[in-house]
Parts: C-alpha cells; sequence; structure tokens
C-alpha cells in the first residue's frame, strides 16, 4: 500500500506537471474507483498486490497532487493556512473511515457493498474537482 502511495505522488506530480493537476486528479481517482470495485471481486492473490498498490497510488498517493491544486486557489498571504485547513478537513475522512467499516461489517454488508461504499467518494471527489 505504501509502495502505491509512493509511486502515485511520484508519478501523479510529474503527469500533474505535464499534462495539469485537473486533468491528472480527475483520471487518478476514476481508476481508484475502479481499482477498489475491482476489490470486491475477490481476485487472486498477485492480482489482489496490484489492485490495491494502484488503488493506494491513485488515491492516497495523489495528496501531493491535490495539494498543489488546491494551493491556487488561495491569495499568497493565506496559502498555507487554506492548505492546512484542507488538510484538516480531509483528516476527518481519516478518522471516520475506520468507525465505518465498523459499521458496514456490523451491519453484515456484503464485500461488494463495502468495497462500493469506499470506493463511490473516488467518484464524488473527481467531480467535485471536475467542476472547480
Amino acid at each position: 500500500m505504501n509502495l502505491g502511495a509512493v509511486f502515485g505522488a511520484n508519478v501523479g506530480g510529474k503527469l500533474a506537471d505535464r499534462y495539469g493537476s485537473k486533468r491528472i486528479l480527475v483520471t487518478f481517482l476514476v481508476i481508484g474507483f475502479v481499482t477498489l470495485t475491482m476489490l470486491s471481486f475477490k481476485p487472486s492473490m498477485i492480482m489482489l498486490d496490484r489492485l490495491i498498490a494502484i488503488a493506494e497510488g491513485t488515491t492516497t498517493g495523489t495528496q501531493i497532487v491535490t495539494n498543489a491544486y488546491v494551493s491556487q486557489y488561495y491569495p499568497n498571504e493565506t496559502r498555507s493556512t487554506g492548505v492546512g485547513w484542507a488538510l484538516g478537513i480531509g483528516r476527518i475522512g481519516g478518522i471516520l473511515a475506520p468507525t465505518f467499516c465498523g459499521v458496514l461489517l456490523d451491519m453484515k454488508v456484503s464485500l461488494q457493498g463495502n468495497f462500493l461504499a469506499f470506493a463511490i467518494p473516488c467518484i464524488i471527489a473527481a467531480l467535485a474537482i471536475w467542476f472547480i
């Protein structure tokens, strides 16, 4: 997972420099949605490792690209505060996700339902970035 995040941050940053942050973020988030959805179909161990790395690279790994993208919407005087607030708000998801996962497991939601619950925010984020 962590290797995927490092790869996503580095490759995503280089691609964003070349093609633009918005295009890369939307593309990576859609890929994240697809890979998280594919994880719900019980892939083989080799495919599982690859899908996890891709999902991590296209979601968590692109946080660096998101920071650069968001920073352009703040004036110079408040840029670090704005990005700090954005990161802080984003951490709420990191706090709530394990609890949400526990609730889904307690409700006996199917494997596909669990993965979709975590894949759908990728599409929501992609749409939000697309319309900015």
